[in-house]
């Protein structure tokens, strides 16, 4: 069961601290991270940059997140050495940031399905020197293999979780999560009772998904998976922005229909992963506490059917 703890450690532009979630082993979390996808090694240092300057301490970024501000093997290495270099200028202590990074699934993007393990532990030590760190934070699968978690496929997860565990206990990364795991992948995981159970699930939510998307939420609750969501507001639509229901809504409180949508994932205990290239934007994005959408807003919100969206690109249930 996750619980929520205030720190000084974060603070939202409102005044408000940002929440800390506690991980199954113990570890503290700030409940909204700054993405990076999509930027190239000098956006994400200006993002980055920015992100730390409004007061963002968790920042998100991947192995396959490319250099050059595409998605894939990365031939020029990832945007992480610019995330490095904008946590280097900006003078923090290690601990006063969170970094999540990611490996690719079993048989994508430089992580093959014969060498799963190898590949994935190689890419782990990859992204701790291209963001020039000892350790990360959290260090996620980043989705199953082609095919979703079938029986031959699960065998490589679990490959490619003990590599992930290898690495945790050689005290590289304080957590180990998976990411665009649906059930049956979290349940292959299970299936050994002594391995250790994914901190973090970050996977697709947004209003217009429903309140727990192939029961997803529900079987995170259960197992003591945090639940962490990314493409907030939905992917090539602007309902969630500017929409008739979140701008209303947003009016009501004196916030803007971006907030509103990020709150109702934070009102049902998800953490949130956000992305913005302007201050103004990254700004709103911390300010989603001390204030709270009403019960009809959130069942208003709860049962919206717009945008369409599923958990996981790899799998369905």
């Amino acid at each position: 069961m996750l619980s929520f703890a205030l720190s000084s450690a974060g603070f939202s532009v409102s005044g408000d601290p940002t929440p800390l979630i506690t991980l199954n082993n113990g570890v503290k979390m700030p409940a909204v991270a700054a993405g990076t996808w999509q930027y190239n090694t000098s956006t994400a240092t200006a993002s980055v940059t920015q992100a730390i300057g409004v007061g963002f301490t968790h920042i998100d970024t991947a192995h396959d997140y490319c250099s050059d501000g595409s998605t894939g093997s990365c031939s020029g290495g990832s945007n992480q050495a610019g995330i490095g270099k904008a946590l280097q200028a900006a003078g923090l202590a290690r601990s006063d940031f969170f970094i999540t990074t990611k490996v690719p699934g079993c048989g994508l993007q430089g992580i093959s399905k014969l060498a799963c393990a190898e590949d994935s532990a190689k890419a782990a030590q990859t992204n701790l020197d291209e963001l020039g760190l000892p350790y990360v934070d959290l260090l996620l699968i980043h989705f199953p293999p082609v095919g979703g978690c079938g029986k031959e496929n699960c065998k490589l997860i679990k490959q490619q979780w003990a590599a992930l565990t290898t690495f945790y206990q050689a005290n590289k990364t304080r957590a180990i999560g998976v990411s665009n795991f649906c059930p049956s992948c979290l349940e292959c995981l299970a299936e050994d009772a002594s391995a250790i159970v994914p901190a973090v699930n970050q996977f697709k939510y947004h209003i217009g998904m429903g309140t727990d998307p192939e029961g997803l939420l529900s079987y995170c609750k259960e197992h003591g998976i945090v639940a962490q969501a990314y493409s907030p507001l939905g992917d090539d639509s602007s309902e969630l922005i500017t929409g008739k229901f979140v701008t209303a809504a947003g009016k009501a409180h004196g916030k803007s229909g971006a907030q509103v949508s990020l709150r109702w994932i934070w009102q049902h205990g998800v953490a949130v992963t956000t992305k913005a290239a302007k201050k103004e934007y990254l700004q709103e994005d911390l300010d989603l506490f001390g204030w709270s959408l009403t019960d009809a807003e959130m069942a208003e919100a709860d049962g919206a059917t717009s945008p369409a969206g599923t958990p996981s690109f790899m799998c369905t249930s």
